[in-house]
C-alpha cells in the first residue's frame, strides 16, 4: 500500500467509526497462534467467542450476550478499537492469558495479512478481555480495555468532557475550558445537541493513546510530520499531541458533527473542521498559506484534477495539508456568501466526483459545468486568504 493510500485510507477510517461503529467488516477468518492451547476448556470457550464476535463485529454483540454490559463503558460503547481493526484483516488469536482470580483473561488478536509476494502485512494487535459469565452462550463475554487500562489514568471534567491522561501527562485548565467553550460554540453554530459525553485521551503519542484503547499496535503513516496526534472514535477523542493537548479542536469538530449530521465526503469533513479548528496545531489561515504554497511550487495543481484524483500525490504530507486547507477555503468561502445553512447543505451533500463538484461549484456561485472556474477560483483564493 503507498505512503498516500494509506493516509487517505487512515482519515477515512477515522472519519467513519466517528460517525457509526455499527457495521464493521467482519474478519475473513479467526486462527490461533501456537501459544494458544484449545485442549484447555476456558481457552477454548475464549476461542468461540472471538470467532463468533468476529463473524460479526458490531454493537448487536450485546444483544447476542457476546459482550458485557457491567460496566458504563461497555454498555455505552462497547469495541471502541472496531473501526481501527475491523478491516476485513484475518485475525489470530495470539494469546489467552489469565489475571489473578482466574474469573478474567487478557485475550490478544493479530490482525494481518500474508502473502508469498509481500509477506506479512500486520494492521493491529488489539487486547481484549475475557469475563467469566456462566449464563453467556460461550461461559465468557468479551469486554474493552479502555475502562481496565485506564482505571488508575489521572482525570479532569468539564461540562461533556472526560480528559484522561497517559502516565506522564498532566492537566492544563487553561486548555481544558477553551475546549469546552469551543464544544459549545460549534453546537450552538450548526445548531446540534452539544455531546452528551465526550471521553478524550491525552498522552504523549498516537502509540500512547492507542494503548489506552487496548491496541497495543497500530500502523501508522511513515515520514516526518504526518501523523496528526488526533483522532476521533465515535464518543472518544484521542489526543496524542503535547504541544496541542485538551484543546485539539479539529478532533472535538469531527465528534460533535458527526453524531447529527453525516458528511458526505471526505474533502468537506476534513475542511470544515479545519476551518473551525484547524490542523495538526496550526491554524486555518496557516493552513491557507500551506495551500497557496504547494500551488506556487507546482503551477499544474489544479483542484479539480485532485479532487478527481481523491488528492494522491507522492507526498503524503501534501496531500493531506491541500486535502484539508483546500476543503477549509471551501467552507469558509461558501459561509462568507451563503451563511451556515449553506456550509451544512454542502458538508451533508453526497455523489460521484462529478456530482460533488457541481455541488461545490454551485455552492460558490460559479458555472456548474465549467472545471476550469474552479481551478482558477482554486488558486485566486488561495492566493488572496494567504496574503490577508
Amino acid at each position: 500500500m503507498k505512503a498516500p493510500r494509506l493516509i487517505i485510507a487512515l482519515a477515512i477510517a477515522s472519519l467513519g467509526s466517528g460517525l457509526s461503529l455499527e457495521a464493521q467488516q467482519p474478519s475473513p477468518s479467526v486462527s490461533t497462534g501456537f501459544g494458544v492451547d484449545t485442549t484447555v476448556a476456558d481457552v477454548r470457550d475464549i476461542v468461540s467467542l472471538v470467532r463468533a464476535y468476529l463473524a460479526q463485529p458490531d454493537t448487536s454483540a450485546r444483544a447476542r450476550g457476546l459482550w458485557t454490559t457491567s460496566t458504563e463503558f461497555d454498555r455505552r460503547v462497547g469495541d471502541i478499537g472496531a473501526g481501527q481493526t475491523k478491516q476485513g484483516f484475518p485475525a489470530t488469536v495470539v494469546g489467552v492469558i489469565s489475571t489473578p482470580g482466574d474469573s478474567v483473561y487478557v485475550v490478544k488478536i493479530l490482525y494481518a495479512r500474508a502473502d508469498s509476494a509481500a509477506g506479512i502485512a500486520p494492521l493491529a494487535l488489539e487486547r481484549l478481555y475475557a469475563i467469566r459469565d456462566a449464563r453467556a452462550p460461550f461461559r465468557f463475554k468479551l469486554a474493552s480495555a479502555f475502562p481496565r487500562v485506564t482505571r488508575d489514568w489521572e482525570r479532569r471534567s468539564k461540562g461533556p468532557l472526560t480528559f484522561v491522561y497517559a502516565p506522564g501527562q498532566r492537566p492544563n485548565p487553561t486548555r481544558i475550558d477553551s475546549a469546552a467553550r469551543f464544544v459549545d460554540s460549534v453546537a450552538r453554530l450548526f445548531d446540534v445537541p452539544a455531546p452528551a459525553h465526550l471521553d478524550v485521551i491525552v498522552g504523549q503519542s498516537m502509540d500512547d493513546v492507542m494503548r489506552g484503547l487496548g491496541l497495543d499496535f497500530f500502523i501508522e503513516p511513515s515520514g516526518p510530520g504526518v501523523r496528526s496526534g488526533g483522532r476521533t472514535l465515535g464518543p472518544l477523542l484521542l489526543v496524542g499531541n503535547p504541544d496541542i493537548g485538551e484543546a485539539y479542536y479539529h478532533e472535538f469538530v469531527h465528534a460533535i458533527l458527526g453524531s447529527h449530521l453525516r458528511a458526505g465526503s471526505l474533502l468537506l469533513a476534513e475542511g470544515v473542521a479545519t476551518w473551525l479548528g484547524g490542523s495538526r496545531g496550526r491554524t486555518p489561515a496557516q493552513m491557507y498559506g500551506a495551500v497557496y504554497r504547494y500551488q506556487r511550487e507546482d503551477s499544474t495543481l489544479t483542484f479539480t484534477g485532485l479532487f478527481r484524483k481523491g488528492f494522491e500525490l507522492n507526498d503524503p504530507l501534501r496531500a493531506s495539508d491541500l486535502l484539508y486547507g483546500t476543503g477549509a477555503l471551501i467552507a469558509n468561502a461558501v459561509f462568507q456568501k451563503h451563511g451556515i445553512g449553506a456550509v451544512r447543505r454542502l458538508y451533508q451533500s453526497t455523489g460521484d466526483n462529478e456530482t460533488m463538484l457541481r455541488e461545490i461549484a454551485r455552492a460558490l456561485d460559479l458555472p456548474v459545468d465549467n472545471p476550469r472556474a474552479l481551478d482558477r477560483w482554486w488558486r485566486q483564493e488561495a492566493s488572496a486568504r494567504a496574503t490577508h
